[in-house]
């Protein structure tokens, strides 16, 4: 992981000007009232981003077990995000989109029948390979997932 410094300057806060009339003709709320509206801009989501669930950046250990060229293979990979209906892993190896594979959770043993459900992208630290379940496990990854309607506030 690389990491940069940035600076920057941060800019002290101005007092806000008032009217100096001896009779105020308007209530102070007003006078004080910025003259810049602040406009909340909610643009909505593209296809490619919306999911089926809530992704969660999580790292676990996982093996991949996969037929490869004829010949019965494990791969180590990590998970670096999870749904109920799969993940992204990271892995030295590359696999196809579309290839047929069981993942076995690190911590539990447990296996789940599932594809490579795009091409992968290539990276530094390998290959980011996203995996479909063939059918929705929620607790194959014994965490509790945010609701659907969860959303991070934009503040």
């Amino acid at each position: 992981m690389k990491i940069t410094t940035l600076n920057v300057t941060v800019r002290k806060p101005t007092a806000p000007q008032v009217k100096q009339n001896p009779i105020p003709s308007t209530p102070i709320a007003q006078v004080l009232k910025p003259t810049v509206p602040q406009v909340s801009v909610k643009t909505p989501i593209a296809s490619q981003e919306r999911r089926r669930g809530q992704r969660v950046l999580l790292r676990i250990r996982a093996n991949i077990h996969v037929a490869l060229q004829g010949k019965a293979t494990t791969l180590d990979a990590a998970t670096l995000s999870v749904t109920p209906q799969g993940a992204v892993v990271v892995m030295k190896q590359n696999l196809p989109a579309e290839t047929r594979l069981v993942l076995e959770h690190g911590g539990t043993k447990q296996r789940v029948d599932c594809k490579v459900a795009r091409p992968s992208r290539e990276t530094a630290e390998g290959f980011h390979i996203p995996l479909e379940f063939d059918s929705p496990a929620p607790g194959f990854w014994k965490i509790n997932f945010p609701p659907s309607d969860w959303r991070p506030d934009d503040q």
